[in-house]
């Protein structure tokens, strides 16, 4: 039976609307079943944002738990991923520009390309070398790295560079030349550091209040740009032990490369150089975060989902923070005595029977809170605040290495401790080489017939000259390497190896070694350089019979909240070279005579610490002699060494001065005396 038409229309309508069911059906089950949580997940980009709970960072501390580094409230300028044009990107990004730098704040980026307003031009300028002279090395091999890495070889010139950038973001010719810059910069970093949904952007770190109150001001609720909470670090004892605590940063993108499977992202805050990268392991906490639904009009909806951050361990000294600030109030003082306001120097204090530091300065220093804003100043500073002279610096050490040359003497047999030796004053051995005594000439005696102690006290060049000659720089060398002298101390920072002389070092530099050349390296001249830590070192060693014990600055590491010790440094032995009580004796005894009527008398005289020492002198080729004292106290059980350094300070007396300063402020704060009763 043929159906009639309305029959069929009414099948084919009823066909169509069971076929739109049906794909509705399907489409739902796609939607909902099949890609439901990949849709669910792309509306919660669009209306979630996820706020970073920065873990604070681990506090360093002194040896007594006294706070070095803590940490601050700050606030930060984060911007997040948008559905909005280039153009409007970059006019958003120059508005917050603007509003940084006219509150006296700046934006984070490592683009080396800046706008120089006296020259109207572009030019290269690096925050990470030390110089930015555009005829040194460095800076130039750092243009060539960089060029090589963002694969601009192919341009000419650096206007050409610019202009490459300033198209690559498609920045609006209404901006002018330093504003583009301005927008390149920020645009180059958030590609850094891998700007997206899940990836916000840290434009700017610990901005003040007026930043604050204008980004909330302008873009609160509009899902672009917000204030998030973090910290900074802060030194609560402002520029006190600069050089060995170091500084943080931002991550740089190949520092990111390396430690991204350990949990860092691409804003977090690392510890650059100094005991703040040592430690950075033990330092970083653990980011925790909010995740938070946003409403239809941008603004705050619901929490969904939180974890708390946890800090990081805290790190426990070495450092007395009481002497530590003693040391380099002595050592600022002693050097604008000797020199002025624009000398230098180090001192640093060790315990002897553990290798702790106890306390390490060197001047000039600078303000590790300042140090962004600074650097430019800092490295171009003549006298090179930024390094790190008591581990770094290496100097002739003078007649303080005589202990040394006396130690190997007398374990070597060839002197006993009652051995006499004649000043002559001049030293007649070679006949084209005849040094003299400095007492010989500089007044024409001597210091008569003399026995090692003796010799150590008055610093007689004469019977060290014999000694050294007649032993040879063989064996010199030898009790150089068995005392750590040309070695590393061990300590946890970088540091210089100095130099030991001797033939093999001269031929390293294609020159010869002369015979009479051991006259001068037994007095510790000739190639010798070392290291104030070294030379600190070296006493120690003396100080315990020939056990060398490594120097560390880090005493401990602690879990702030479970208070468990995660790490903790014992004393460790480097090396056991024992030398003889006699030995001993003979060299303790002479350090004694150089403070109580030698080369130091006249600076230890007025105190009742018993203390041993001994003064150096060393020429150099640019002006003043260096200058270095090295000591220990008490006498009878040292509990203290120091290791002065002065550059071009003339008169040794003022590096015994500062060794004096140093011995005095640890008694008082280790052994004070009880007050006498007022009448």
């Amino acid at each position: 039976m043929e159906l009639n038409n309305i029959t069929k229309r009414a099948l084919i309508i009823t066909s169509i609307v069971a076929a739109l069911v049906l794909a509705c059906a399907l489409r739902l089950y796609n939607l909902q079943i099949v890609h439901g949580e990949d849709y669910r997940t792309m509306s919660d980009n669009n209306s979630v944002r996820t706020y970073i709970r920065k873990a604070p960072r681990g506090e360093i501390l002194d040896r007594n738990g006294v706070p070095i580094v803590e940490n601050k409230p700050a606030y930060n300028v984060q911007i997040f991923k948008t559905e909005i044009s280039n153009d409007e990107l970059n006019q958003k990004l120059a508005d917050i520009i603007d509003i940084l730098k006219e509150s006296g704040c700046d934006y984070s980026s490592t683009f080396p390309i800046k706008y120089n307003s006296k020259t109207g031009a572009p030019e290269y300028s690096f925050s990470d070398i030390e110089t930015n002279d555009s005829s040194s090395e460095e800076y130039l091999d750092k243009i060539s790295t960089w060029e090589s890495d963002n694969k601009l070889n192919d341009y000419s010139t650096l206007r050409e560079i610019t202009r490459h950038f300033i198209e690559k973001y498609d920045i609006s010719s209404e901006f002018d030349q330093a504003a583009a810059l301005d927008i390149a910069a920020v645009r180059y970093e958030m590609d850094e550091r891998g700007f997206g949904i899940n990836n916000p952007f840290i434009m700017a770190t610990d901005v003040n209040s007026i930043v604050t109150q204008k980004i909330e001001e302008s873009y609160s609720g509009s899902g672009f740009a917000d204030i998030v909470t973090d910290t900074v670090r802060t030194y609560a004892k402002n520029r006190m032990a600069a050089h060995i605590l170091g500084r943080t940063g931002i991550i740089y993108a190949e520092e990111y490369e390396k430690l991204k499977n350990d949990g860092y992202g691409m804003n977090d805050i690392i510890g650059k150089d100094g005991l703040e990268a040592v430690l950075e392991p033990y330092l970083k906490g653990s980011d925790g975060f909010r995740r938070i639904r946003l409403s239809s009009n941008g603004r705050y909806s619901e929490e969904v989902a939180s974890k708390e951050p946890q800090p990081g361990k805290y790190a426990e000294l070495t450092i007395d923070s009481e002497l530590q600030a003693a040391t380099e109030s002595a050592l600022k003082s002693g050097i604008s005595s000797a020199v002025d306001s624009n000398g230098a120097g180090a001192a640093i204090a060790v315990d002897p029977n553990t290798g702790e530091v106890l306390a390490i300065a060197s001047y000039p220093d600078y303000n590790p809170e300042t140090f962004g804003e600074d650097y430019d100043t800092l490295i171009n500073e003549k006298s090179n605040p930024l390094f790190n002279r008591a581990l770094n610096g290496a100097y002739a050490p003078g007649s303080t290495f005589k202990i040394l040359t006396s130690i190997a003497g007398l374990e070597s047999g060839l002197i006993e401790p009652d051995t006499y030796i004649t000043d002559r004053g001049v030293y007649t051995y070679f006949s084209d080489y005849r040094p003299t005594c400095l007492v010989y000439s500089s007044s024409g005696s001597t210091h008569g017939t003399i026995n090692v102690s003796e010799a150590i006290g008055v610093s007689c060049n004469y019977f060290f000259y014999d000694i050294g000659r007649r032993m040879g720089i063989e064996t010199i060398d030898e009790y150089c390497e068995k005392f750590g002298l040309g070695l590393p101390t061990g300590i946890e920072l970088s540091e210089s190896r100095g130099t030991v002389a001797g033939p093999e070092e001269r031929e390293a530099l294609n020159e010869e070694w002369h015979p009479g050349d051991v006259l001068q390296a037994a007095i510790g001249q000739s190639d010798n350089l070392f290291t104030p830590a070294q030379i600190a070192s070296y006493i120690c060693t003396v100080l315990n019979k020939g056990t060398r014990y490594r120097l560390h600055l880090v005493k401990q590491i602690g879990d702030y909240e479970t208070g468990e010790i995660v790490m903790k440094n014992n004393p460790e032995v480097l090396s056991e070279n024992p030398i003889s009580d006699s030995t001993f004796a003979a060299v303790k005894e002479g350090m004694r005579q150089v403070v109580a009527d030698g080369t130091a008398a006249g600076v230890f005289n007025d105190t009742s610490l018993k203390v041993g020492g001994k003064t150096g002198t060393a020429e150099v080729s640019d002006g003043a002699d260096n200058v270095l004292f090295t000591g220990f106290a008490p006498y009878d059980e040292p509990e203290i060494v120091v290791a002065v350094i002065i550059e071009h300070g003339a008169k040794s007396s003022f590096a015994a001065q500062i060794g004096k300063d140093i011995f005095e402020a640890y008694m008082d704060i280790n052994h004070p005396q009880p007050s006498e009763p007022a009448d």
